[in-house]
């Protein structure tokens, strides 16, 4: 094993001395005029070791997230030879915050050692300073890039069992023909994660942003009278029949997709059941009408286990009626942090493209911190964008879960709206809320495209003492 510099042998001038008279006398000659060379002063000691950042210099990364990749320094005496065993101690210059997480406290048999980097919340250029027994220091550099300006606002509505909790928005921009509001929103209450008061309730309104009960509309739209329990409201314009229709799911042992009519807004017809398979494997349909004879459903198969699950994958059936549908397709649409979970499609006319926002399941559960946008040109093979649209805690309403959302595109103003939904947990309970938030295309393309760290990508998606969502507690 080759000696840590910090033990290498040293002759001094004294040292030099005895040996040279201790020497017989045929070495005499040949060890002086070895030693002359040498001068006896303080100038001569072994030559410093030299550490240097071999690795992960210059990287970039979200504040308040580590690094995508381990900085490596090698600790190498003048000869360019590995030092072993050498401790190495670590420290940022900027940063109070910044976690460093060494690998090893000591050099390899390569003169190695490594560390993670986690940065603090403060943006702009953080130095890592490493120091070697002995004095050799290096430094390497990242860059924290700030985290990308929200501004989502609450969403009040009134439910009706009081509590104003409510999941799983999806919205309609109606045409002029309609009379009343232009828009219709719908949600399903979730007072505290209570499954029994999940059922579809409608609401009205002119902005996007503030809403009412339809005159003459009582809310829920439709109760579980057969059992199980209602979730998962879509709803869509036709414009040849001149209806809205809503989709929903009913949960018992199966996953059964419900679907109602009206003409008016107010008055709606009887359910009719349109597809149904094992529990899990139809979650979150979403419906999209392209003609009078091209509908599509995308929804969500998580299996048998459901939050529990390892993965899920994306589904697409297609129907020429929006009543009977395919046998699903396996749509390619995957994720960089995980699995979609809720998702909300969208054809956008004026993009000549799908648009997709989910958030994002991680394998064993479904508390999601984070929703994600994708698009698609034929709604089977999707492209997701590298950065999350939403992560937990842009908003007081949304500090635990980024849960389903959906958007909307004015492609004469330029606009997409959001509609969230998500929770806090709070004394013991998770509160459920929707919030919104406007921005243009460009806006959301930036924030979607920015890169992410490997960290950021795949960070846990609940704060320490959170209970996760369950097959019971998901809505």
């Amino acid at each position: 094993m080759l000696v840590p510099f910090t033990h290498r042998p040293y002759l001094d001038c004294n040292s030099r001395a005895r040996i040279t008279a201790s020497a017989r006398p045929s070495l005499v000659l040949a060890m002086a005029a070895t030693l002359s060379m040498w001068a006896c002063s303080d100038s001569m000691a072994p030559a410093p070791a030299l550490l240097e950042v071999a690795a992960g210099d210059g990287q970039h990364a979200t504040a308040g997230t580590e690094l995508p990749a381990p900085v490596v320094v090698q600790l190498r005496d003048a000869s360019q030879r590995p030092l072993v065993g050498v401790h190495v101690a670590w420290s940022s210059e900027l940063g109070a915050g910044d976690v460093i997480t060494p690998e090893s406290e000591t050099t390899d048999g390569n003169g190695d050692v490594r560390a993670r980097w986690r940065l603090d919340a403060t943006p702009g250029t953080h130095t890592l300073v490493v120091t070697a027994d002995g004095g050799a220091t290096a430094h390497a550099s990242a860059y924290a890039d700030a985290l990308p300006v929200t501004d989502v606002h609450a969403l009040s509505i009134v439910t009706y069992e009081g509590s104003g909790q409510a999941v799983h928005p999806d919205f309609v921009r109606l045409p002029s023909s309609w009379s009343g509001d232009p828009f219709r929103l719908v949600a399903t209450p979730y007072p505290g994660g209570d499954a029994a008061y999940e059922n579809p309730s409608l609401y009205t309104g002119s902005t996007g942003i503030d809403w009412a009960i339809p005159g003459g509309v009582t809310n829920p739209l439709e109760r579980p009278d057969l059992g199980g329990y209602l979730s998962d409201p879509d709803m869509l314009y036709d414009p040849d029949a001149n209806e809205l229709r809503i989709y929903y799911r009913r949960v018992t042992s199966e996953n059964e997709i419900w679907m109602v009519r009206s003409s008016n807004g107010v008055a709606w017809s009887t359910p009719e059941l349109s597809v149904h398979a094992p529990n899990h494997l139809i979650i979150s349909p979403t419906i999209v009408r392209r003609s009078s004879t091209e509908w599509l459903m995308w929804s969500v198969n998580a299996g048998v286990i459901g939050c529990g699950s390892s993965s899920t994958t994306v589904e697409l059936r297609r129907s020429i009626d929006g009543v009977h549908w395919s046998a699903p397709q396996t749509a390619s649409l995957s994720d960089p942090d995980g699995f979609a979970w809720h998702i909300d499609v969208e054809w956008i006319p004026s993009r000549n493209e799908y648009w997709a926002v989910y958030p994002v399941k991680i394998a064993g559960g479904c508390t999601t911190d984070r929703l994600r946008f994708a698009t698609s040109a034929d709604g089977l093979h999707w492209t997701s964008y590298p950065a999350p649209v939403l992560l937990r805690g842009a908003s007081e309403a949304l500090q635990d879960i980024v849960y389903r959302s959906t958007v909307d595109f004015d492609a004469d103003a330029g606009v997409v709206t959001l509609w969230y939904s998500g929770a806090k947990y709070d004394h013991g309970i998770y509160r459920w809320h929707l919030a919104w938030e406007r921005m243009s295309r460009a806006q959301l393309l930036a924030r979607v495209s920015t890169q992410q760290s490997v960290a950021a990508r795949t960070a846990t998606t609940s704060r320490p003492g959170l209970p996760p969502l369950t097959n019971e507690t998901a809505p």
